[in-house]
């Protein structure tokens, strides 16, 4: 060994210590690299990258997964030498489609089979006339979705035959992926790095490229500990509970407008439940990803809860709403327990908007969290992560990772906000006060909160009323639906100050939207159409589409 590598290992050997073992490997075979380039008079592993293709990596994304998986993507193309762009949808103009010869588009389907927010304009112009000539272009679309809809996929499957319509290749075939997207993910990856390979030989192959190393941030595949530092109930009636959850996340990092993945577990009480009905002993062994372990510990991590058409179907589970131990008609004796673990679905993490800054609570994360609760043949259920949320003390642990969302940031600090989050859809927005406290930023916001009844339903009403009194927050519209006999909600308030709304518009406010899909989201985005028709003499849609490309119109709604 030279002296110089003996200092080296000296010097390196404590932080080689923290890597994990993904790092370590990644390392491995990038010294490895190192080391043939060396063999090979002092050239690259990777010649020439100006020969490749271009390489343009689009990405649709409503919570963040397919961004994630874009630029995980990304960074192997780079690796594999590859010249790539990365881009998000949001206002990408389709012509520059043409400027890149290969085409990664990796976009997930939001709501009933409809486009992500970042993803509407490109999603419709492709599908009209003035869509671009791409017949210099080849492509691949990863499709990510929820099978349990009936309209599995389909924006990825939009786009897969609205890019074929205008021309462009499929370098490979569309792969669709389930909520369990990773193994689907880093399949399209692989082929997809072979097939550009093939097609550019100086181009390392997915088998041979240096793959970026993970980083020391927790990721979905490879979450944190977080110990609980607080927990308590912020309304006050039974039956509509909502929860404050603080957790100790050193080392984690975060931005306003992010969201936390929770990697739960399910209870013991709905475990025991199934192993009842079914009559299966806990304490047998099954195989779950090739590995042994008992029966009991296997449902902890399967969706008990969420049950997806297929599990209906393998199962023969009855109609309607219930968790499992509910719709198990009659429990057929030949019903093994390697049957029962093989039909259900891997338990899927559950995502929340982080409802703290780090500007103010540094080494913490915040939560607000509503707990769902229903009453089955007589029984208590929860919902599998609220549930857990609900059951914790201080000194727990559990698992977390962030979900990055780079569509929900605040703009700069003299740009005006205003802010719509009825229920637990306020979270972010506590968020945003924080970080906008913590900057001394100069524009204004303004906060449309509604819920059931303002003495049960105000959650951090203290907050709220100490930046109103102090001018941090510049406006206060509130909603309680129950508190008169007749409802009234965040839209009818945005209406009866439309005058208003249209005067912080016009003055280059940004709009921000989180809460309930079904119903909210929509009842308040006709409001806006209507307050901008009533009060700007303009055609709201066309306006708010043409926020949404400046990026001044955001969406984080489930």
């Amino acid at each position: 060994m030279s002296q110089v590598l003996t200092q080296l290992t000296q010097a390196v050997r404590e932080q080689l210590t923290a890597l994990s073992s993904d790092d370590l490997r990644w390392l491995s075979g990038y010294l490895a690299g190192l080391a043939d380039g060396k063999a090979q008079a002092g050239v690259a592993p990777v010649a020439a990258t100006a020969a490749s293709r271009p390489l343009l990596v689009l990405y649709g994304s409503q919570t963040g997964n397919a961004e994630g998986i874009a630029k995980t993507f990304a960074d192997a193309a780079k690796a594999a030498g590859l010249s790539v762009t990365l881009a998000s949808m949001a206002g990408f103009k389709a012509k520059k489609l043409s400027d890149a010869q290969d085409i990664a588009l990796v976009v997930s389907t939001h709501g009933d089979g409809e486009a992500p927010d970042d993803a509407i304009a490109l999603h419709e112009l492709l599908g009209s006339k003035r869509a671009p000539d791409l017949s210099q272009t080849r492509f691949s679309v990863l499709a990510l979705g929820d099978s349990s809809y009936p309209l599995f996929c389909q924006t990825g499957k939009d786009f897969d035959e609205r890019l074929a319509a205008a021309g462009s290749e499929r370098l490979l075939a569309r792969k669709d992926a389930d909520v369990d997207f990773q193994a689907t993910a880093q399949q399209w990856q692989d082929e997809l790095l072979t097939a550009l390979a093939d097609a550019a030989p100086q181009v390392q192959s997915a088998g041979t490229a240096a793959q970026s190393a993970s980083g020391a941030q927790p990721t979905r595949a490879n979450p944190m500990s977080a110990e609980v530092l607080a927990v308590h109930p912020l309304t006050i009636d039974a039956g509509h509970e909502v929860y404050h959850l603080e957790l100790d996340v050193p080392g984690l990092v975060y931005k306003a407008g992010d969201a936390l993945g929770i990697v739960p577990v399910q209870s013991d009480e709905l475990v025991q439940a199934v192993l009842g009905v079914t009559r299966l002993n806990g304490e047998e062994a099954v195989t779950v990803d090739g590995k042994k372990q008992r029966l009991f510990a296997a449902l902890k991590h399967k969706e008990l809860t969420t049950l997806h058409p297929k599990t209906v179907s393998e199962l023969q589970l009855s109609d309607g709403e219930g968790q499992l131990p509910e719709r198990i008609r009659t429990r057929s004796e030949s019903l093994t327990a390697q049957q029962l673990v093989d039909a259900l679905k891997p338990l899927a993490p559950r995502l929340y908007s982080i409802a703290s800054s780090q500007a103010e609570v540094e080494d913490e994360v915040h939560l607000t969290v509503a707990l769902v609760a229903f009453e089955a043949d007589g029984n208590s259920r929860y919902g599998v992560s609220s549930g857990l949320i609900s059951r914790l003390e201080v000194g727990d642990e559990v698992k977390v990772y962030v979900q990055p969302n780079n569509r929900f940031r605040l703009p700069e600090a003299d740009k005006p906000v205003i802010m719509i989050g009825p229920g637990t859809g306020v979270a972010p927005f506590r968020a945003f006060m924080q970080e906008r406290e913590a900057a001394e930023a100069s524009g204004g916001n303004w906060l449309f909160f509604g819920s059931r009844h303002l003495r049960n339903d105000f959650l951090y009403q203290t907050e709220w009323q100490r930046w109103l009194g102090e001018g941090v927050l510049n406006k206060l519209s509130l909603a309680f639906s129950r508190d008169q006999s007749e409802k009234i909600y965040v839209q009818h308030r945005l209406k009866e100050q439309g005058s208003e709304v249209w005067q912080w518009l016009n003055d280059g406010a940004y709009l921000y939207v989180c809460g309930d899909a079904e119903r909210m989201a929509k009842d308040v985005h006709q409001a806006l159409v209507d307050v901008i028709a009533s009060h700007g003499n303009t055609d709201g849609e066309t306006y708010l589409n043409d926020l949404r490309a400046q990026g001044r119109y955001l969406r984080d709604v489930y």
